[in-house]
């Protein structure tokens, strides 16, 4: 990377991010890979996530980037942010990781230029509602100036009309801790003043349970997003056509949600549905301004690319058949029949249900759920599923298999992506996790896996158990120093199916270690 930072260091003093720490997280829906793919559905091919270039505008710590650029060494990441302490904080993490393909500056928005040069994907998430107006405008002009040709800009904000509502309870913490500024004390009472307006209200009215909600909501916030989001002073909230108009103004176009479930209206009336399926596609932006008035949306994560590419809104039904699915699906009762037309139930890991009759569909969503956390391709998925009916070949099989994946790829049950994770499912001789997951692990429990999600460990012990999985032990020797750690028997605490305590379980050590290997599997921790 030859971008030079000297000249680029902000004039202004200390930032609140400075004082109040915002952990850095991951969110999927802004990986190169996802953005891809979205882009991929509209008729756009951008440049593969392998390699490619991406800018990240107010990266804090680098909690979202720093993950990208340890998967993808091939390709380079950059990330601003105004706040200094953050950005040493986060350029520790990197040169920690070792890695040579990203770069954390502490830069002003307002210096981003040209000599920055030209980006494949362009993310924004989290800044566009909290900054001042100017800085939005250079946001947009730097949208223009530094995205690539066939690039794609992922930009999140407060979204009307849910922010409505937000806003009201916003003006009132905001009130009421006018004059405080510890971050302590000013969430402290940010919660007690909802709490005593919302339990003073009258609970039958209207006004009533939009501060009970707010109230609940405001309570389950962590206190720095608090502190950031819901309390400062400048955030705004826009509707969905007043960043899609500002961004045709700097010769941007409306490409879609970054959520692409959010186009699956069958959960609608039957009227509501006709009517959003009347909008033509020149009208695509309008009809997804309505339905967000319909679903009360309050957080928008818009997609733009330039204005001289041409998309197609249709959407084919065997555009499935063009990427590599994922799904966490898993049966209920294990036991179920699979080669006949009876029912057959499968849970997701958010607690989704589906009932399924078909035996080619019930073998596809166990070939699914037993792959994850690999992708499989179409064809892939059809001769798995194939396979766990005896080889069994009906001439309707693709259509029946294409038909289904198209519904559940369309409502989020199924994940799909362009260009398939680096990872494993299965433990080798020489185990190994991702080291940057092995880093999270050594100071807390929420780690980051290779399909940009963050997940939590069970335990100290597991913390423990990931740092040996470096690819130099063997299983055997992973097992000897478990064992001479926590001995040679390991008390698995269990809970029943209605989440109570049961039986804890006694396993050996060896019997624990590869019990945790498939655990570490599953979440998607081994690296390929």
């Amino acid at each position: 990377m030859n971008i030079q930072t000297e000249h680029r260091r902000p004039n202004t003093g200390p930032t609140p991010y400075d004082e109040v720490y915002y952990p850095g997280h991951v969110y999927g829906l802004t990986h190169p890979n996802h953005l891809a793919t979205i882009a991929a559905v509209y008729g756009m091919q951008s440049a593969p996530v392998e390699r490619c270039r991406v800018l990240e505008l107010g990266c804090g710590v680098g909690g979202n980037l720093l993950p990208m650029a340890f998967q993808y060494p091939s390709s380079e990441f950059v990330g601003v942010d105004l706040s200094g302490v953050t950005i040493e904080r986060g350029q520790r993490n990197v040169a920690t990781l070792g890695l040579s393909n990203i770069k954390l500056l502490h830069c002003d928005i307002m210096n981003v230029d040209a000599g920055f040069g030209e980006f494949d994907y362009i993310l924004a998430h989290g800044v566009y509602s909290w900054v001042p107006p100017a800085v939005r405008e250079k946001m947009m002009m730097i949208f223009k100036q530094n995205l690539a040709p066939r690039g794609v800009c992922y930009v999140s904000y407060n979204a009307h009309p849910f922010s409505h509502l937000r806003d009201m309870v916003r003006d009132m913490m905001r009130y009421h801790t006018r004059r405080l500024t510890g971050m302590k004390e000013k969430v402290g009472q940010a919660r007690a003043i909802l709490k005593f307006l919302s339990d003073g209200s009258k609970a039958n009215s209207v006004h009533g349970a939009v501060l009970r909600d707010q109230y609940n909501r405001v309570l389950k916030s962590p206190d720095e997003l608090l502190f950031h989001d819901d309390l400062d002073d400048g955030a705004e909230a826009f509707l969905l056509h007043e960043v899609a108009e500002d961004a045709s103004r700097h010769g941007l176009q409306y490409l879609g949600d970054a959520d692409f479930s959010r186009r699956y209206l069958a959960g609608y009336s039957e009227e509501v549905r006709a009517t959003l399926q009347r909008f033509p596609e020149s009208e695509f932006m309008a009809r997804d301004q309505y339905q967000d008035f319909i679903d009360g949306n309050g957080f928008r994560r818009t997609l733009l690319c330039h204005d001289s590419i041409s998309l197609s809104r249709q959407i084919d039904l065997d555009f499935v058949t063009r990427f590599h699915l994922l799904s966490t699906t898993n049966p209920v009762d294990p036991d179920a029949c699979v080669t006949d037309d009876s029912a057959m139930e499968f849970e997701n890991q958010d607690g989704s249900r589906v009932t399924v009759t078909n035996p080619l569909l019930k073998a596809a969503h166990l070939c699914l759920g037993r792959a994850w956390p690999r992708a499989l391709s179409f064809d892939e998925l059809l001769d798995g599923a194939r396979a766990l009916l005896g080889d069994r070949q009906v001439d309707d099989d693709q259509k029946v298999l294409t038909e289904a994946m198209f519904i559940l790829a369309c409502s989020g049950e199924v994940s799909f992506l362009l260009s398939r994770p680096f990872l494993l499912k299965e433990a080798t001789e020489h185990p190994q996790a991702s080291l940057l997951a092995r880093r999270q692990a050594q100071t807390g429990p929420l780690v980051t896996n290779l399909l940009h999600q963050t997940v939590q460990l069970e335990d100290d012990r597991t913390r423990d158990f990931l740092q040996l999985l470096d690819g130099a032990r063997t299983i055997d020797q992973i097992t000897a120093e478990m064992t001479e750690k926590f001995g040679p028997t390991i008390r698995i605490d269990q809970k029943d199916s209605a989440g109570q305590p049961a039986e804890p379980l006694l396993l050996s050590t060896r019997e624990s270690v590869q019990r945790s290997l498939a655990m570490v599997g599953k979440l998607g921790l081994l690296v390929a």
